[in-house]
């Protein structure tokens, strides 16, 4: 869709005429405009969002008791902890809350929202996943996450671990905000603790709150004058769907918008000449991959899984589809972390994949499909992946979709093929950038272990498990290194479920005049700070 067309839609005209922003124009200086595509928002409830978008969009409506470092990896900041204190024993947290926060609403927050917050996600069953992992369930988490006043969180470790870990969760994930619980249930049907209101509404203490979503159109988020933190510096942030990379080059060129993301490579490099504009890398700890589902009878045989290895073209794909979006990389473990291999060097190799799917009965091939993101990149590698396959005889039919539709088939476990992007988002410790892709502690459906890689793909190893178990409280740094490296060789042998491609980081193109923006590489870019140089 051209821009000028997105702009003629009546919807955004009566939009931007109350908004008070002329059209085609300069963006105002106290609103930011961000071009993005929109079409993976499915939800704005925290436990159960959908996609990057709602990640950053909740991270500035939603506060957390703390917040991570956008920089340096590891490190936390104080938000509605003031201070937070772990025991000698390493099996407790306990926080202090700050006691002059209140909700939009006006109602007072307090230690009893968070801990109602991380109790409703398991409740429903549609959170937590990624704490999970370290032994909450919904039989334990009343007795290990309490509230014995207004302003004290007490966080109990039901199995040894590293509390920096269990940090990192609050922190960084949707499980970690804290939802004004006298609001929510005031809209609650059917015992839903308010999820189907919270789907396109908010209820935070962040310093924006939710005025406006028209799904695939617009978000607007209105800055808090009152808020505990002090105001933002913009007083308004406004989301527009521009799913087409030419459409947020040019509305960039024409500064009708402060900020692109997810532009094609082309587009990315066109703008890197104008002086106006400026880039920023994002790391990430995510990677691309082909996943496959050993729930099918064809991809349980290893053979058919070492086939599907040397059927994907690695150096070009990286070189022509993901520049600016993911580098050259085949481990479970993000490069640079303590105990991560050289890559094994896997190639387009038909012929051997011919053979390996000989012996394993398939001498003609098989017919397959492949769910992916209807967005760039992912289409784009699918496509190439669908290419080289051909090449040894397997027919794939590619699937585009949204979030919900490819990844939920996945947390469905219901697919046979996926070209997508996960893992760890932080990558900032080799514990859980292993854990997000090869660790599954149970494999039946009914685990609904939903942010772990290796359980959406049916793919479990007892030996992979203990290993990493083990790594996680080994206190000899050496002993703990040489277990990570282990895993990977392992996980290599057994030729698993996940194929990595490439890791993953993001390009972002901005306004040179933004100051103070730092596009943080965990989804939570929070804009409270963000002004314009004009």
């Amino acid at each position: 869709m051209r821009i000028g067309t997105f702009l003629k839609s009546a919807s955004l005209i009566a939009f931007l005429a109350c908004a008070g922003m002329p059209a085609l124009a300069e963006t105002p200086p106290d609103q930011l405009i961000v071009g993005v595509s929109l079409v993976n928002m499915l939800s704005l409830d925290p436990s159960a969002m959908s996609g990057r978008e709602s990640a950053e969009v909740n991270s500035n409506i939603y506060d957390s008791l703390l917040e991570t470092d956008p920089v340096e990896k590891g490190v936390f900041h104080p938000r509605l902890a003031s201070t937070w204190e772990v025991n000698d024993a390493r099996d407790t947290i306990t926080f202090k809350l700050r006691d002059d926060v209140k909700f939009h609403s006006g109602n007072p927050l307090t230690a009893k929202d968070f801990v109602w917050s991380v109790t409703r996600a398991f409740a429903l069953g549609i959170g937590g996943s990624n704490i999970r992992v370290f032994g909450y369930n919904e039989k334990n988490i009343a007795e290990m996450i309490t509230a014995p006043d207004d302003h004290t969180v007490v966080v109990r470790l039901p199995k040894a671990s590293d509390p920096d870990l269990i940090l990192g969760v609050i922190a960084g994930s949707g499980i970690g905000m804290v939802i004004d619980s006298k609001l929510a249930m005031e809209h609650e049907k059917n015992g839903d603790f308010g999820q189907a209101w919270l789907t396109t509404n908010s209820a935070g203490s962040g310093s924006f709150k939710l005025v406006r979503w028209q799904a695939n159109d617009t978000v607007v988020l209105q800055r808090v004058d009152d808020h505990w933190s002090g105001p933002a510096k913009m007083r308004r942030i406004i989301y527009r769907h521009m799913p087409e990379s030419q459409s947020q080059r040019l509305a960039l060129q024409r500064d009708d918008i402060d900020i692109a993301m997810g532009m094609s490579v082309a587009d990315v490099k066109a703008l890197q000449t104008d002086e106006k504009l400026a880039t920023a890398e994002v790391p990430s700890g995510n990677v691309y991959y082909l996943a496959v589902s050993m729930k099918d009878e064809k991809f349980k045989d290893q053979r058919v899984r070492l086939a599907l290895r040397h059927l994907i073209d690695y150096e070009g794909i990286n070189e022509t589809i993901l520049p600016f979006y993911g580098k050259l990389h085949q481990r479970p473990l993000s490069p640079g972390l303590p105990g991560s291999l050289p890559d094994p060097g896997y190639k387009l190799d038909p012929a051997f994949a011919k053979e390996q799917l000989a012996a394993a009965g398939y001498p003609n091939g098989f017919k397959t499909t492949i769910r992916v993101l209807a967005d760039s990149p992912f289409v784009n590698v699918a496509t190439a992946i669908q290419a080289s396959l051909a090449q040894g005889g397997i027919t794939a039919e590619i699937i585009t979709g949204n979030g919900d539709q490819t990844y939920g088939a996945m947390r469905d476990r219901k697919f046979e093929m996926v070209v997508g992007r996960g893992g760890d988002r932080n990558g900032s410790h080799p514990y859980t950038s292993l854990l997000s892709l090869v660790y599954n502690p149970d494999n039946t459906d009914e685990a609904k272990l939903y942010t772990l890689q290796a359980w959406r793909t049916s793919f479990q190893s007892k030996e992979i498990n203990e290993l990493l178990d083990a790594a996680l409280i080994e206190p000899d740094a050496e002993k703990q290194r040489a277990s990570y490296e282990k895993i990977q060789t392992l996980y290599e042998e057994l030729v698993p479920s996940i194929q990595v491609i490439s890791q993953s980081y993001d390009t972002v193109v901005y306004q040179a005049d933004l100051k103070n923006y730092i596009a943080h590489p965990y989804q939570t870019t929070r804009y409270r700070n963000l002004e314009k140089d004009r």
